[in-house]
């Protein structure tokens, strides 16, 4: 009798052996090879340069496998545009979509750039979206936002998203919490990291977002984006439902028109830089179910000048969801605070003016001077010396800074563990290189 292991070892060499390789161009069969479910795991569909565009509804409905998933992807140095002629449909829809990777396409025209949702009973999930140019879109970038929707395991990384329309998200995830104040639709385990986000400002734009977790979603992390220029807070998170929280790390947020982060409650906000935001650079108040409490802002760095760099409002009915611990940042800019309540929240090694320990940080603390649309490498690092160093409390120190370095047992509070040679990467426009 064959051992099960072989067995094993056999069936997936007949399913690795049956997948097959298509090669595409505008002029082919693309659309019915892309539309449907039609493609099997293992399979990938490489698209050769042009612009691919069909007035028909475009949706994928294909299902891959775990570790074996379905790959479309633009050949190598090939610039390949899906570009809706209308804006009657979005530019791109994935339907129960599983196990699937989308991965080097421009997407433009439309309404939605994506939009995932359901087929039947099947739920959308594990999809994977990579190093999209999306722009120029009639709404929201990508979207996760059904109701009755269970979104697991997306990964949305190293993404181009800019001159969005309507809403004007890049990233619409989960949704609204209903009358009853149960979530709609949930986003979990996501992965949501290294993208640019950029210009969502535009006339056409109402709200524009960087990146929207919405009412229950939970589990997920959200670092390394570089986020700029928009309408709304740049990140936002609600709260998790009393479920794992959300991580939001070594982002770098400037130049937005509201608040840099704003999250509500179960949220780790850590190593992040943020500055010149019009709104305060972090920010918490109640926020339809959520309930102003459980979080963790520990060693980012905050330039707000003539704005504020911290602000929580105590929760309407006066009791915090959790305690708030705010340790080991450097805030150049106030602090404001909303009493009562404010024995929840504990403040540590924090450098800063307003209600945090420390003292005035002047602009000598600066290296170099100060943060510019063209010169943005001033100001955020410390210069030698900085009452940042040493300064942190070791007890709420994080393990990495924002450059993914190791502090080690430095004590260094603000986004960045000091090193004498300055930082690695010169903070500028464009993809944060990942740690």
């Amino acid at each position: 009798m064959p051992h099960l292991g072989s067995l094993f070892t056999l069936l997936c060499l007949v399913i690795f052996a049956s997948a097959k390789t298509y090669r595409v161009g505008p002029s082919g069969n693309w659309f019915d090879l892309l539309h449907g479910g039609g493609l099997r795991p293992g399979d990938e569909v490489v698209l050769e340069a042009g612009t691919y565009s069909n007035g028909r509804k475009l949706e994928l409905s294909h299902v891959g496998a775990k570790g074996n998933p379905i790959v479309i992807s633009a050949a190598e140095n090939a610039r390949v545009v899906f570009q809706r002629p209308d804006a009657r449909q979005n530019t791109l829809n994935l339907a129960g979509t599983q196990h699937l990777i989308v991965k080097g396409l421009e997407i433009t025209g439309g309404s939605t750039g994506i939009r995932i949702y359901k087929l039947g009973d099947r739920m959308a999930k594990f999809v994977t979206l990579d190093s999209l140019h999306i722009h120029h879109v009639g709404g929201p970038a990508i979207t996760c936002n059904h109701q009755g929707n269970l979104y697991e395991g997306m990964i949305f990384r190293r993404n181009r998203i800019h001159h969005t329309g309507g809403h004007g998200e890049a990233f619409y995830l989960g949704a609204n919490s209903g009358p009853n104040g149960k979530t709609q639709a949930q986003f979990f385990r996501g992965i949501i990291e290294g993208n640019h986000l950029h210009d969502l400002t535009g006339p056409k734009v109402s709200q524009g977002d960087g990146i929207e977790l919405k009412d229950g979603s939970w589990g997920n992390l959200v670092r390394h984006n570089v986020i700029h220029d928009v309408k709304y807070p740049g990140i936002i998170v609600y709260d998790a439902d009393g479920k794992e929280p959300n991580v939001i790390e070594g982002n770098l947020i400037f130049n937005g028109s509201d608040n840099g982060i704003q999250a509500t409650a179960d949220a780790i906000i850590r190593n992040n830089l943020i500055f010149n935001c019009k709104g305060s650079g972090i920010y918490s108040r109640d926020h339809q179910s959520a309930v102003v409490g459980n979080l963790k802002i520990v060693h980012n760095t905050v330039l707000n000048e003539g704005k504020t760099a911290l602000r929580i409002v105590a929760p309407a009915k006066g009791k915090y969801s959790g305690p708030v611990l705010v340790a080991n940042n450097a805030f150049y800019a106030g602090v404001a605070m909303q009493t009562p309540g404010s024995n929840f929240i504990t403040f540590s090694g924090n450098a800063g003016q307003g209600n945090v320990l420390g003292g005035k940080l002047e602009r000598k603390e600066w290296n170099g001077h100060g943060v510019r649309n063209q010169d943005l490498t001033g100001g955020l690092y410390p210069k030698p010396g900085s009452i940042l160093i040493g300064a942190a409390v070791p007890r709420h120190s994080v393990e990495l800074d924002f450059e993914g370095r190791l502090r080690g047992n430095s004590k260094d509070s603000g986004a960045y563990w000091f090193d004498a040679k300055g930082p690695n990467w010169p903070i500028r426009n464009g993809f944060k290189p990942m740690p």
